[in-house]
């Protein structure tokens, strides 16, 4: 109650009347209780267009309520100006009033305006005391209301201006007296929704109509506590503070909020209540913590595979060993027995290769992780890597009973730039699995192609490796990649493997630019695509001048493989016909034998259903007789069936895949060029070097490595002289005359001197001799970056242990002799 409105009270019932009337209220009216009558004393217009100037108090009290005052302050407002119980709520003559916020009707709707208060003040009163008849009063109140704005500003200083100055979007004080509420600070899009009927009120119903209006449903109960004014008190008087988050739906989404409500410690009497838009931290932590479950889950599970790693790993290992130790052994138990020696040393030699494919395999997946996988550039033909993986791959295909389709297709550029061996190895571990997880019997397929590629001077190459295997499952897909990951179940428990060679291959067709693909489906088999990218050498074309016009006649039970063929045959500038059996070769070869038109040459599929090749070969002789140049082309080894295809009249043999360049040799062979025919293996062409007379220097410091590497070298007649580290191999090179060593073969990791170190001495002794001599390094340092340490210090070649007799061989042929 204002001062004004107390000085009213102890005036006359005319002097309050007049009063009244001199005032700037928007409406006064006298209602009498008795006769439930009103009279309309004073309005303003826009309410005397709504309200009748006299008329039924209790029908005018409810018009008031409904019409002038807006829907959340209604409720209260009834209660205010109910006058069946307005005895039990005035005990004097006194003034009772409430702050409300009114609303004013306008055409087209309504139009929210500013506060206002209602006031009763007693006319009349009966012999018994009850009320007779009342002034009701409403005013606006906004000036009043700014000042008690700026004295709870006042009041909370230093409080406010510490909750004002953080990001908070809605900030209010509020009364712990009676619940009387100030706003401080109202967001745009708040204040759009609402109006000003946020600005001032009473707590609990402010806060009510917020909880019910914008507080997430199952939030709601958070405020609970908040929205009773004892319960509040009692909040206070624990604890200076009480803040936690809620969420509020708006436009379909859900956003995070933060109340916050504090009770200065100047002001005991009132506490400010604040709320914050925390959506975007909640979600970073949200996203950190997400982070950081997947971060824990992954490191489980690495924990969890790498614990299961070692256990198949402890198998794996000790399986090889346990067949070399046993086989060692029984070797040594029947000394004398010469076929039984050989065989353990067979089954040793194959144990031995397994248990390295393992320990290579960890050793790439450490240079993987560590972020050292470095790759070397070396020229080398796609023709040969495919035989030689086919080469490697053959014996265990055949022990399985597998088919081996290999198909080539649109391959221009053969003779390429890149990482040979790393390439080889993913091959070898692709083959590998096609192999291993395909049951006897089955097929597999292997198609490269040549795909468009717009960077100069760059081939892109998909080789795609197709079987008819187990297949896998979708689930075991999606980690197929990760490390250590091995497919199980009742079919492939006992297959063995370290579960990285995948993981290895994808991180070395990526350092290439490529990607591996797979798709599979268990029980029916998988096919796994690897896109490489690899420069281009700078040879040049073959003349294919000499082939354009020849007709040439393929058979192929495959009809890809015979098209493909066909195609490549064409691109030569030939022209070829295809058929799918050796019968229709058979005919057709008479056919154009009759019209006295023959084919320039036959190629002839070895395996086909009905009449093979070697059948087909001895009929085309018997028909047309040996004029007719016939190539049998085979998936297998050409060797075993060479002296059967000579004996039935084939001209040339070829091993698939059917690479131009190898067509290009035949085709040239058969019009009288000149071909190198190397048919021996490495070991015979290792065994046939005669190095007698030569002299090499062997630097080793294991005495093991020391025994093998001089039998090895000595058996060709190489005469070896022996240094125990890297010092020792200088100050020999220091003292001999110049020649006396043609070769040299350097191990890397030895005591008191490596051997780079002792490449570099050697280098810069200052002799013509010491800087030409061939230095190879012999060593158990084999990946690429080795490689490429061993070039940059100044060695020559380099020979991975354990021995490759065939690149040795080729080492010492190139050097030795070019000396």
């Amino acid at each position: 109650m204002s001062t004004e409105e107390k000085d009213i009270v102890v005036e006359d019932k005319q002097g309050m009347l007049s009063r009244f009337l001199e005032k700037t209220y928007l409406t006064v009216c006298h209602i009498d209780i008795a006769k439930n009558k009103y009279q309309n004393l004073s309005a303003v217009s826009f309410v005397s267009d709504m309200l009748p100037c006299e008329g039924d108090a209790k029908a005018g009290l409810e018009f008031f309520c409904r019409e002038m005052v807006i829907d959340e302050y209604q409720a209260r407002m009834r209660e205010f100006v109910d006058l069946s119980t307005l005895d039990k709520r005035m005990k004097d003559d006194v003034f009772i009033f409430r702050d409300y916020f009114r609303k004013i009707k306008v055409a087209g709707g309504v139009s929210y305006a500013d506060w206002a208060r209602c006031t009763i003040m007693v006319d009349e009163r009966n012999e018994d005391g009850t009320i007779a008849s009342i002034f009701i009063s409403m005013r606006t109140i906004m000036e009043e209301k700014q000042q008690e704005r700026e004295r709870m500003l006042a009041e909370n200083k230093e409080s406010m201006l510490s909750v004002l100055s953080s990001p908070y979007a809605d900030v209010y004080a509020v009364s712990l007296k009676d619940g009387h509420t100030v706003n401080f600070r109202m967001n745009k899009a708040f204040q759009e929704k609402y109006g000003t009927s946020f600005a001032e009120g009473d707590f609990t119903t402010l806060l009510g109509i917020y909880v019910k209006n914008e507080v997430y449903e199952e939030d709601r109960v958070l405020f609970k506590p908040l929205l009773d004014m004892d319960n509040v008190r009692e909040i206070f008087k624990k604890s200076n503070e009480c803040v936690f988050d809620y969420r509020v739906f708006r436009n379909g989404q859900i956003w995070y909020f933060q109340c916050r409500a504090v009770t200065p410690e100047e002001n005991k009497n009132r506490f400010v209540i604040s709320f914050e838009n925390i959506h975007k931290e909640v979600e970073n932590r949200i996203k950190q913590e997400q982070t950081l479950k997947e971060a824990y889950a992954a490191a489980e599970a690495a924990n969890k595979a790498k614990s299961e790693f070692l256990a198949h790993m402890s198998h794996d290992i000790r399986t090889p060993m346990n067949g070399i130790i046993g086989m060692t052994a029984i070797a040594a138990a029947h000394i004398n027995d010469k076929e039984r020696v050989q065989a353990s040393l067979t089954k040793i030699t194959e144990a031995s290769k397994h248990l390295l494919s393992l320990i290579n395999e960890v050793l790439d997946m450490s240079k993987i992780e560590s972020g050292k996988l470095e790759l070397i550039e070396e020229e080398f033909n796609l023709s040969d890597l495919v035989e030689n993986l086919l080469v490697m791959t053959n014996p265990q295909i055949a022990e399985h009973g597998h088919s081996i389709t290999v198909n080539v297709d649109g391959v221009v550029h053969e003779n390429v730039i890149g990482d040979s061996l790393r390439i080889q190895k993913v091959f070898t571990n692709i083959m590998g699995n096609a192999i291993k997880y395909t049951p006897n019997g089955g097929s597999i397929r292997l198609d490269i192609y040549e795909k468009p590629c717009n960077q100069s001077k760059v081939g892109c190459y998909e080789f795609v490796f197709t079987d008819n295997g187990l297949g896998m499952s979708e689930e075991y897909l999606k980690t197929i990649f990760e490390p250590f990951s091995r497919y199980e179940d009742e079919n492939t428990r006992n297959i063995q493997g370290t579960g990285l060679g995948m993981t290895i291959s994808r991180n070395i067709v990526r350092c290439m630019g490529g990607d591996i693909a797979i798709k599979s489906k268990l029980g029916e088999g998988t096919s796994v695509s690897v896109v490489i990218y690899l420069k281009l050498q700078n040879s040049k074309e073959l003349d294919s001048s000499r082939f354009v016009n020849l007709d040439i006649l393929v058979a192929d039970d495959d009809q890809m493989s015979m098209e493909s063929c066909c195609d490549m045959l064409q691109e030569m500038g030939m022209k070829a016909e295809g058929v799918t059996s050796g019968r229709k070769a058979l005919k057709r070869v008479i056919e154009r034998h009759e019209e006295k038109r023959d084919f320039f040459a036959c190629i002839l599929d070895w395996k086909m259903p009905g009449m093979d090749g070697l059948e087909t070969t001895r009929a085309i002789r018997a028909a047309v007789g040996p004029t007719v140049p016939i190539i049998i082309i085979s998936a297998y080894d050409a060797s075993d069936i060479e002296q059967d295809a000579i004996a039935a009249g084939a001209t040339a043999l070829i091993s698939k895949p059917l690479f131009r360049s190898r067509l290009e040799r035949t085709f040239g062979s058969i019009l009288g060029d000149d071909v190198e025919a190397d048919n021996a293996s490495p070991l015979e062409q290792f065994c046939e070097m005669n190095y007698s007379g030569y002299r090499a220097l062997l630097v080793e410091d294991n005495a093991l490595n020391m025994e093998i590497a001089t039998e090895i070298l000595s058996s060709t007649g190489l005469e070896v002289d022996r240094a125990w580290n890297g010092s020792e191999a200088v100050d020999i090179l220091r003292n001999c005359e110049d020649g006396y060593y043609d070769i040299i073969f350097m191990d890397i990791q030895m005591p008191v001197m490596n051997g780079y170190d002792a490449t570099r001495a050697i280098r810069t002794i200052g002799r013509t001799y010491c800087k030409n001599v061939p230095i190879i390094a012999m060593t158990a340092n084999a990946f690429a970056e080795d490689v490429q340490a061993a070039k940059t210090v100044g060695m020559n070649e380099h020979v991975a242990k354990p021995l490759d007799l065939k690149m040795l061989s080729k080492v010492m042929k190139k050097w030795i002799l070019k000396n």
